[in-house]
């Protein structure tokens, strides 16, 4: 079992489409992690600086990880995963780490 996981910012998204039809007004990409952010867990506690909405999200993937199941990377040790908000979504990679 892995002690730490890091998970890293891959990309921020805008759903335009979705945004044109059901946002109220203009919406901008999520503010709250920039692309390349990398963080560190224990995968028991949101680490500090991370989303806690996303936390909520990339939680399971988070425990998958750390557990050294089977995963969809080609290593098959890490998880692509995103968070779940529909006009801004962001995917992050979350890997094992030892430091």
């Amino acid at each position: 079992m892995s002690k730490q996981v890091k998970i890293t910012v891959l990309k921020r998204l805008l759903m335009e489409d979705l945004i044109a039809q059901y946002a109220p007004g203009p919406v901008e990409k999520c503010g709250k992690m920039p692309e390349g952010a990398t963080y560190i867990t224990d995968g028991r506690t949101c680490p500090e600086g991370f989303c806690p909405w996303a936390w909520a999200d990339v939680f399971k993937d988070v425990l998958l990880v750390r557990q050294d199941a089977t995963c969809y990377t080609k290593d098959r040790k890490g998880m692509v995963t995103a968070c779940t908000d529909g006009l801004r979504p962001v995917i992050f990679l979350i890997e094992p780490y030892d430091p």
